[in-house]
């Protein structure tokens, strides 16, 4: 794993309170929308985030939350119900970028994960693959 997402994924752990490939995929996805946007501080930033509100779905809420310093609590970001998992990166000045995570890898890790007694340390490794995938396999980035 790259050692600057390392460091961040493992904050967003400690937050989060375990590893987990859909909190791995919030972590990305909030770096996406801030790169694209070519934020660096992100005050003005609001953040939808499109997904199933249940576990593991919602895990991704925690590492966008860590990534962009949009929270629920400071209601810069919102939640809206979708099957799959994406986010809308947005700002003032009408620029936007919405972060989607792939249909097919998406359904991937629905099948891996939603298995009776999916073990810890498979949790853990799902995780690890997801921080090493290639972004361009792993997520669709529209920029408007």
């Amino acid at each position: 794993m790259d050692p600057k997402l390392m460091k961040i994924v493992n904050k967003a752990t400690d937050l989060h309170g375990h590893l987990g490939p859909f909190l791995v995929i919030g972590v990305r996805i909030g770096l996406i929308g801030i790169r694209e946007l070519g934020l660096e501080k992100n005050e003005k930033l609001h953040v939808t985030v499109m997904l199933k509100n249940s576990v593991p779905f919602s895990c991704v809420i925690d590492g966008i939350q860590v990534t962009t310093k949009c929270t629920i609590g400071n209601k810069k970001i919102r939640l809206k119900r979708a099957s799959g998992i994406a986010a809308k990166f947005e700002i003032p000045e009408g620029r936007q970028v919405t972060v989607e995570v792939s249909p097919t890898t998406f359904e991937r890790l629905k099948n891996e994960l939603l298995r009776e007694s999916v073990s810890s340390d498979e949790v853990k490794r799902l995780a690890q693959t997801v921080a090493s995938l290639p972004e361009e396999e792993l997520f669709i980035i529209r920029r408007t």
